[in-house]
């Protein structure tokens, strides 16, 4: 009787073992399939030439309907090297717009700085400075990071004046913030930004959000800054790799 009782337990529990192991697999399918949209959803990067074209390309910058709509390079070993330099090289006034060496874009931090110059002719960043018309702001609230692998949509949440201070001042320097990794050092960021901000955009964040922050020279005081901050408020596309 002992033995029947084992045999006829051990025959109740392989069905129950059978639907365990169909369910690995069913789980299994599941996320394969996931995997599998997710890979079909990719489509081609729009700058994927310019990207091909030079490696020192970081991403591409486009603040919808102004004029602009740059390559923003990247060249930590020599981070001035496209200040009076255009995308291919040249000797150009202008220069290209550049992101902070302390930034990168992979792996992510939470602030990408890109410095560009303000020029006459309104190239680079010569109209950065008309968000100082709330009006304009209103019209123009999105900012449009294109890298290798998405586009990146950023909201603006701040815009300011400031300067590059000396190395001995106490004081907030918006050009020494590239990443958050405690609360604290979050909220010194965000609450510096929204109490110099002209004007209040409305827009909030909180720790773990990124940001996109936009610097010309402006004159208002010895080494003046115009500053542009956007946060992001959400990924768009998905790129195939480049090479595909």
């Amino acid at each position: 009787m002992e033995a029947s009782g084992e045999a006829n337990t051990v025959e109740a529990s392989l069905p129950a073992a059978r639907k365990k192991s169909a369910g690995k697999r069913s789980g299994t399918r599941t996320e394969e399939m996931e995997t599998q949209t997710a890979e079909e959803a990719r489509v081609p990067n729009p700058y994927r030439d310019s990207f091909l074209a030079n490696a020192d390309m970081a991403a591409w910058l486009v603040i919808p309907d102004t004029d602009i709509d740059y390559p923003v390079m990247w060249t930590p070993e020599d981070e001035t090297y496209y200040l009076y330099r255009d995308f291919e090289g040249n000797d150009n006034q202008n220069g290209c717009l550049l992101l902070d060496t302390e930034s990168c874009v992979d792996p992510l931090t939470t602030n990408l700085i890109i410095h560009g110059h303000n020029m006459k002719s309104g190239a680079m960043f010569g109209n950065l400075t008309d968000y100082e018309k709330e009006s304009f702001y209103r019209e123009h609230r999105k900012i449009l990071l294109y890298t290798e692998d998405c586009q990146r949509t950023y909201e603006v949440i701040a815009v300011f004046r400031s300067q590059v201070y000396k190395k001995t001042e106490e004081v907030f320097k918006f050009y020494k913030f590239f990443q958050a990794d405690t609360p604290e050092e979050f909220d010194d960021f965000y609450q510096n930004i929204k109490e110099l901000s002209i004007y209040d955009t409305g827009v909030t964040a909180e720790f773990g959000d990124h940001f996109i922050t936009l610097s010309t020279c402006v004159y208002h005081v010895p080494q003046g800054r115009f500053v542009v901050v956007g946060k992001e408020v959400e990924s768009g596309e998905q790129y195939l790799p480049l090479q595909e």
